[in-house]
């Protein structure tokens, strides 16, 4: 196998979507909806599976239990093509199982485990694969604040060790789960190439309102580049002195917003391994995550270059480029 172009680290989880439902579900003993499925997701595997997609050399760093969880997503990883070398597995962990609520809206909620694969996590099982990284361009943590025991000192030593090999950097993030804010993470954020967060993850972990404060707060603790994710409204992005609104895909249905802003990451890094400019990957980024949000679950393979890059041009033709 050629080496890994990406390094993707973070939670793998079997995801059992149903919907729509409404908080009327309490109300009764049995429930039709219009779908109910189990599949492959996570943040990291999410983003994954999309770089793989796209025709990337991916390795993914998780963890999974023996039990037939772990099994399902093992050969899930396998069947996408995915370096799986770097995958721990142990006997005494849960693989993390999600139950995930879909509204009529197509918005999601999340009912978790405790105690399970996805927040076990922790640096000994990523240690392994900083032995291996010929080849390696990006490094993605999936999420911060998805498995605790990445704390800012683990965070830290982690991107320093990524920095010190000349890999670019990456970050998307969940919503902080102890009131952590930029400043307590400044000493791993300073070796951050690229963050991504969503509008309201923004919010709380700068205590600013507005996109621009919010990139702004980023940039001052050491971060290089900030993307954030604004849904329906598109992304804005912050790349030294320069930043733009760059808006959704027109006239797209949503179904399920469930891995759309894994989508999003991975089409953006998709863009950089391509070289294309910044602005370009952000108008990609969109186009991948609208195909996302009409499909049930993370759904990456309903993703096909070829519409990507039409509605790519869509959206171009919109914001006129640069």
């Amino acid at each position: 196998m050629e080496p890994a172009q990406i390094l993707v680290i973070g939670g793998a989880v079997a995801d059992l979507s149903l919907g729509p439902v409404d908080r009327t579900i309490f109300d009764r003993d049995s429930t039709p909806v219009d779908h109910v499925s189990l599949s492959a997701g996570g943040d990291a595997l999410n983003e994954a599976t999309t770089l793989a997609r796209l025709g990337h050399r991916v390795r993914l760093v998780t963890l999974l239990g023996t039990d037939p969880a772990g099994d399902y997503l093992l050969e899930q990883c396998r069947r996408t093509g995915l370096d799986c070398s770097a995958i721990v597995r142990d006997p005494q962990v849960v693989t993390s199982v999600n139950a995930v609520l879909v509204d009529q809206m197509g918005e999601r909620r999340f009912v978790t485990a405790r105690n399970t694969s996805l927040r076990l996590l922790g640096p000994e099982h990523t240690a392994p694969a900083l032995r291996q990284l010929d080849g390696v361009q990006i490094a993605s943590f999936a999420s911060l604040f998805v498995s605790p025991r990445f704390g800012p000192r683990e965070t830290e030593t982690l991107f320093a060790a990524l920095r010190r090999r000349r890999i670019l950097v990456c970050t998307d993030m969940t919503r902080p789960k102890n009131g952590e804010r930029a400043e307590d993470l400044a000493g791993a954020l300073q070796y951050v190439d690229f963050f991504f967060a969503n509008l309201e993850e923004g919010r709380m972990f700068t205590g600013e309102t507005a996109p621009e404060a919010i990139a702004q707060r980023l940039l001052a603790q050491g971060v290089r580049n900030v993307v954030l994710k604004l849904g329906g409204n598109g992304c804005y992005y912050r790349f030294d002195n320069w930043s733009r609104y760059v808006p959704a895909y027109p006239g797209c249905q949503c179904t399920d917003t469930t891995g759309a802003g894994d989508t999003f990451v991975a089409a953006f890094l998709h863009g950089l391994l391509w070289g294309i400019p910044r602005w370009r990957c952000a108008i990609f980024a969109n186009a991948a995550a609208s195909i996302c949000v009409e499909h049930t679950g993370c759904a990456s393979s309903a993703l096909e270059l070829e519409e990507i890059e039409r509605r790519a041009t869509v959206i171009h033709n919109t914001t006129l480029g640069e």
